[in-house]
């Protein structure tokens, strides 16, 4: 079975991990999984508005059985905008 018969974080999944003390501009990309030997990935990018930056973060999941489980935020890129 490949792994794109499985079902990824729903939208709500995604929002529910993200820091938004600001303002969510919206999703980047329709997200990625990601396999090697060891784990399944699953990463979805946000653009987040903070004051005067826009901040860029991929919210991880991992594959465990069948349940995918939030592993951490990673921010990509902070734009300011003076």
């Amino acid at each position: 079975m490949s792994i794109t018969s499985f079902s990824k974080p729903s939208d709500v999944d995604v929002l529910s991990n993200v820091d938004t003390k600001g303002k969510m501009l919206g999703f980047v990309d329709e997200g990625m999984v990601l396999q090697n030997a060891d784990e399944t990935r699953y990463v979805r990018t946000v653009k987040i508005k903070l004051e005067e930056e826009e901040v860029i973060q991929n919210i991880v999941y991992i594959k465990t059985g069948i349940d995918w489980v939030f592993k951490k935020t990673e921010t990509i890129a902070v734009i300011s905008h003076p």
